[in-house]
């Protein structure tokens, strides 16, 4: 299953239409380029489940909150940490 499908009922997205899966793919795309620049790479074509919840959680607050505060966000900052330290 492709993360998408895991992320978006997640984040409370229950329906699949192109302008909306873009939307979806974007927050997952700013999700693993985040998490990669701290040094945890997440494979999107098997991730952990440690990773889909970091990636879920990312997208919810993408959702609410300006994306740039996300960058050093201390809940990005800890889940880094944790993904690195176990090698999820």
């Amino acid at each position: 299953m492709a993360l998408i499908d895991t992320v978006r009922p997640r984040i409370g997205v229950f329906y699949s239409t192109p302008e909306k899966d873009a939307e979806v793919q974007g927050m997952i795309n700013g999700a693993l380029g985040i998490f990669k620049g701290g040094g945890w790479v997440i494979d999107p074509a098997s991730p952990s489940p440690e990773a889909v919840e970091a990636v879920t959680l990312y997208c919810k607050m993408a959702q609410s909150t300006d994306p740039a505060t996300l960058t050093n966000h201390p809940v990005i900052i800890s889940l880094i940490a944790q993904g690195r330290a176990g090698g999820a």
